[in-house]
């Protein structure tokens, strides 16, 4: 399995798509370096952005974004949907996030004696929960696309499996550190919410947790707190913000801090890049164990380009092998190892197959292009909306209808509508 992990892109509104864009070469000279790399090791399984996909949270840098994406995946080989991002404190929109009631909230959280239970509390507050997330509203409507919005008290994070080559799964887990962002954010100011430290381990299940802020940016005790939780349950982690790349390989965990694909030019120790992450289960004598094989990618000027990050002996990429439970396939299950790997399932969907997730992805990505009008016709039309759903955000909404479709057996007749309204 290969993962392409990029982070901090930022998008910036008044940059992007204008001849005036600084980081065009940049970007360009990304997605060529990718495509390269991908020539030689396979296309991705999964593209996975640690956060601050946007400058701003402003919806044409995410509608940027979109098309970026699209773009990558299709020079590299691999479908949008395969596509898995968390939000970063640069895809809040400030100015909800420094509101005066937000601030309110913020303060009570990070006042607290017991900051834990004092989030569950404003998340089980409606309107609190409902000033907490306001500011993501633009990221989640960008998510969607991906089945990665948001939608507290009870999706606070996003997740998604995927078939590994011996049959087993790797959980993604997608956390939010950024739901007390704005823009008195200082390092050792921010949290996650209790789902965080709720990640079970299951046999047969590799955890992946991806974050934006890196441990060092929560508030000490809980961040100490999850990373406790994470070194014990979750053997691959990935992190951005910090805009400095960083392997941490310890005998129970691969902890891959990704440098930012577009950091300020004026920033101390400029380095942009993004790392490239190579998974295999082997099973032998001794047992099952993960070679995890990291290329880190940088950016050099003069000549410019991207270039490997060596190890100490001169080696292009970080190696590192980790022992893992035993655990068989089931019977009906078994796989061959030359299949390759992919999507199975997606939180709170309830699909199993990987081919009918992979078709709700890939219809969610053209209903998320269909202006909202189109959208909501299209809805009222199959009757895949309800009474109650007018109580929520649009990006939730808009999801429902392609799981109602699914459960209801009207995925012909909505993909049938969707290819009708994109020709009109």
């Amino acid at each position: 399995m290969l993962i392409l992990h990029l982070s901090d892109i930022h998008f910036r509104k008044q940059e992007v798509g204008t001849v005036q864009d600084p980081n065009f070469h940049l970007r360009h000279e990304l997605v060529l370096d990718v495509v390269e790399q991908c020539d030689r090791l396979g296309p991705p399984d999964a593209i996975v952005i640690s956060g601050d996909i946007a400058f701003a949270g402003d919806p044409d840098e995410f509608a940027f974004a979109t098309n970026w994406l699209r773009d990558l995946c299709t020079a590299c080989g691999c479908p949008t949907s395969a596509v898995f991002v968390v939000p970063g404190n640069h895809d809040v929109v400030r100015s909800s996030a420094d509101h005066n009631l937000v601030q309110m909230v913020h303060d009570s959280i990070k006042r607290s004696g017991n900051p834990a239970a004092e989030i569950a509390k404003q998340l089980r507050d409606p309107e609190a929960c409902n000033l907490l997330y306001r500011s993501l509203d633009n990221y989640n409507q960008f998510a969607g696309q991906f089945f990665c919005n948001l939608l507290p008290p009870e999706r606070t994070r996003a997740k998604r499996d995927l078939k590994m080559n011996d049959g087993s799964t790797l959980r993604l887990w997608g956390l939010n550190t950024s739901f007390v962002s704005s823009s008195r954010d200082a390092r050792g100011s921010l949290f996650v919410d209790t789902a965080s430290m709720q990640i079970p381990r299951e046999s047969g299940v590799i955890n992946l947790v991806i974050a934006h802020h890196h441990l060092s940016w929560l508030a000490q005790a809980q961040a100490r707190e999850l990373e406790d939780h994470l070194n014990h349950v979750a053997c691959l982690q990935m992190f951005g913000h910090v805009h400095t790349n960083r392997v941490d390989m310890n005998r129970d965990y691969v902890r891959l801090t990704a440098s930012a694909a577009n950091p300020d030019r004026h920033e101390q120790g400029w380095e942009p890049g993004y790392n490239l992450v190579e998974l295999s289960i082997q099973t032998g004598a001794t047992g099952r164990t993960l070679d995890v094989k990291a290329h880190v990618r940088v950016w050099q000027t003069g000549p410019d380009g991207f270039y490997a990050k060596r190890d100490r002996m001169g080696v292009d990429h970080f190696a590192h092998t980790l022992t893992l439970g035993n655990w068989h396939p089931p019977a009906a299950a078994s796989v061959s190892h030359a299949q390759p790997p992919s999507t199975i399932e997606s939180e709170a969907i309830p699909v199993e197959e990987g081919d009918a997730m992979d078709t709700l992805r890939e219809l969610g990505l053209r209903f998320y292009r269909l202006s909202f009008s189109k959208k909501s016709e299209i809805a009222g039309r199959l009757e895949l909306l309800e009474e109650d759903d007018m109580r929520l955000p649009d990006h939730e909404r808009f999801r429902l209808i392609i799981i109602r479709a699914h459960e209801r057996g009207q995925l012909d007749a909505l993909r049938d509508a969707i290819y009708s309204a994109e020709q009109g």
